[in-house]
Formats: structure tokens, C-alpha cells, sequence
């Protein structure tokens, strides 16, 4: 993971386990090992055209208000079906995705296009969705 973080843009510094396991208690599930890396190397990361909702940390509130747990309660009032995460966005109103179930994320990462409400998987796991996009640039 940590050779193709140069590829990736933040503006904000990883968050520790804690932080992570209590955006995980509110989701009510917990994230894949490579969002976990990810998260405790960068928050808020841009991957190409996405922006992965950052998780809030307790040493930068302020700059982490809008966090991925408030994106939730967000994406459910524009009908994002239960047992789905949303983890992030590309500005169009579309969110990247994870299925939820059993107190887990999957790995497999989908796009929920918000005006039809139907999803489309789009990469395995996190490190092929960074190197989908990687190869596409």
C-alpha cells in the first residue's frame, strides 16, 4: 500500500485506530484492512476523481466536520438502500460504496449512481480501484 500512496492527494494526515473504530461503531460495521491502511497513512484522500470522505479526528475537528459518518446519514435521506457504506464522491452526486453485512465492509467497491438508485461494481478491492485509476491518468 505504501508505494502507491504518492499517487494519492490529501490534505490531512492519517487517523489513528481509535478514531477509525469509532467511525466504525456509528457505521455499525467495520472497514477492510486496505481502508484501514489507507486511513491511518491519509484522511480525506483524493483517488483521480474521488474524494474518500474523511474520517473525523478528534486532534482536527473542525477540519473534518463532514465527516464519512454524516455522509451517511446524508445518502440515506437520498435513498441509499440499507447495507451499503458510502465512502466517497466525485462531485456529480455519485458515491462510491461498500456493501455492508454481518458488522463488515466488503472489499469490493461500487459506484451508487444517485439518480437511479441502481450500483455498478467498479474494482475488487482498494488497491485495484487506486491502480484502475492510476492507469487511466
Amino acid at each position: 500500500m505504501n508505494e502507491i500512496i504518492s499517487r494519492i492527494m490529501t490534505k490531512k494526515p492519517g487517523v489513528d485506530e481509535m478514531d477509525i473504530g469509532a467511525a466504525e461503531e456509528k457505521l455499525g460495521a467495520a472497514f477492510p484492512v486496505q481502508f484501514h491502511q489507507l486511513y491511518n497513512l491519509v484522511n480525506n484522500a483524493e483517488i483521480g476523481e474521488w474524494l474518500l470522505f474523511p474520517i473525523k479526528d478528534r486532534n482536527n475537528v473542525k477540519k473534518t466536520w463532514d465527516d464519512i459518518v454524516r455522509q451517511n446519514i446524508e445518502a440515506r435521506k437520498e435513498g441509499l438502500a440499507e447495507g451499503w457504506i458510502v465512502v466517497g464522491e466525485d462531485g456529480t452526486g455519485d458515491k462510491l460504496c461498500l456493501k455492508s453485512s454481518n458488522g463488515h465492509m466488503e472489499e469490493p467497491i461500487y459506484v451508487w449512481y444517485h439518480e437511479d438508485g441502481q450500483t455498478e461494481r467498479i474494482a475488487q478491492s482498494l488497491m485495484s480501484f487506486i491502480m484502475l485509476l492510476s492507469q487511466e491518468e
